[in-house]
C-alpha cells in the first residue's frame, strides 16, 4: 500500500460535535487522479507533508497548512507532490460552522486559511502539534481533545432542530420532503430553508441529494464492487447510467475510472464510523483529502 487512510473518534465531550478525525499517510507520487468528493460536511485539514496542489471551484492553488473546508457542491482534484501527510478533522453537518463561531454560509464552496476563520484555533492547534506531532500517541489525541474544548465557549449555540433533521436525512435511504419535516417541527417551510442554509451551508434538498452520493462513493472505496449498477440500486439511482451522472455533476470522473483496480491496491482505508459518517477525502478517496 502506497497510501493508508484512518480515522478515529473524538473522545465522549465532543461527540456530536466531531464526527471522526482522520490521516492520511504515505506516498503520493504514484496516486492516481485523487479528489475531495462532496460528503456534507465542514472540516478542517492539516497538512503536514510535501505540498499538496488543488484544482476546482471552490480553491485553485497549493492547500494552506490549516484550512476550513466548507460544504463542496464540486469536487476538488488533489495534485500530490511527494510525500503526504495530512491530518483531518470532520465536523458534523450541523455544527462545524458554528463550531467556529460563523455561519455555514461563509465557508460554503470555500476553502478558507483556518487563521482567517478562526485564530485562536489555529494558534491553539499549531502549539498543540508542535508539541504534540504524533497522532498515534494517546496523549497527542488527549491534548487534541482539549484544545478543541476551549473552543466551545466561542461557539455559536447550535440549531438543534436542524442537526435533527441532519441525523434523519443521514440515516434515510429515501427521500424527504422539506415541507413534511417543516410542519412536523411547526414552522414554515421558508423558516426551515434559511436555518438549514445558516448551519449547514446549504438548502436540505441538496444536502440530501449530497449524502445519498457520499454513502455510495464511501461504500464503494472500502470495497471492489460487483457491479455498479447494483448499487446504484441500492441507494435509489434510477440505474449506473444515472450515478454517472451524478458523479459528473458533482464534478468527478465516473465511478470506474475512479475507483479502478490500482486505486484498491495502492490505498488502505481503516475506518471507525459508519459509512454514513464515512470518509471524506482521498485522502480517503483519493478519491479524496
Amino acid at each position: 500500500m502506497d497510501i493508508r487512510y484512518d480515522e478515529w473518534l473524538p473522545g465522549s465531550a465532543l461527540q456530536g460535535i466531531v464526527s471522526a478525525f482522520w490521516q492520511v499517510l504515505g506516498d503520493g507520487s504514484r496516486m492516481p487522479s485523487p479528489a475531495v468528493l462532496p460528503d456534507g460536511h465542514v472540516e478542517l485539514v492539516l497538512n503536514f507533508g510535501d505540498p499538496v496542489g488543488l484544482v476546482g471551484p471552490a480553491y485553485t492553488g497549493m492547500q494552506p497548512d490549516r484550512v476550513v473546508v466548507g460544504t463542496l457542491s464540486h469536487a476538488l482534484r488533489l495534485e500530490y507532490h511527494g510525500w503526504v501527510k495530512t491530518f483531518g478533522i470532520r465536523f458534523h453537518p450541523a455544527r462545524g460552522a458554528g463550531f467556529l463561531g460563523r455561519p455555514a454560509t461563509v465557508f460554503a464552496d470555500k476553502l478558507v486559511p483556518l487563521a482567517q476563520a478562526c485564530a485562536p484555533l489555529d494558534d491553539g492547534l499549531r502549539r498543540m502539534f508542535e508539541a504534540n506531532p504524533n497522532l498515534e500517541e494517546q496523549a497527542a489525541r488527549d491534548a487534541l481533545d482539549r484544545v478543541l474544548l476551549e473552543q466551545l465557549p466561542s461557539s455559536l449555540p447550535p440549531d438543534e432542530l436542524v442537526a435533527a433533521m441532519v441525523d434523519r436525512l443521514t440515516a434515510s435511504n429515501s427521500a424527504m420532503l422539506v415541507a413534511q419535516i417543516a410542519r412536523e417541527a411547526g414552522i414554515s417551510a421558508r423558516q426551515l430553508q434559511r436555518r438549514f442554509r445558516a448551519a449547514v451551508g446549504m438548502p436540505p434538498k441538496r444536502f440530501a441529494r449530497v449524502v445519498r452520493f457520499a454513502r455510495v462513493w464511501q461504500l464503494a472505496s472500502m470495497r471492489p464492487r460487483e457491479t455498479w449498477a447494483e448499487l446504484a440500486a441500492e441507494h435509489g439511482y434510477a440505474d449506473q447510467a444515472h450515478l454517472v451522472r451524478e458523479f459528473r455533476a458533482f464534478g468527478a470522473d465516473p465511478p470506474t475510472h475512479v475507483f479502478t483496480p490500482e486505486w484498491y491496491d495502492l490505498t488502505e482505508l481503516s475506518r471507525v464510523s459508519g459509512p454514513a459518517e464515512g470518509v471524506r477525502s482521498v485522502q480517503d478517496t483519493i478519491g479524496k483529502q
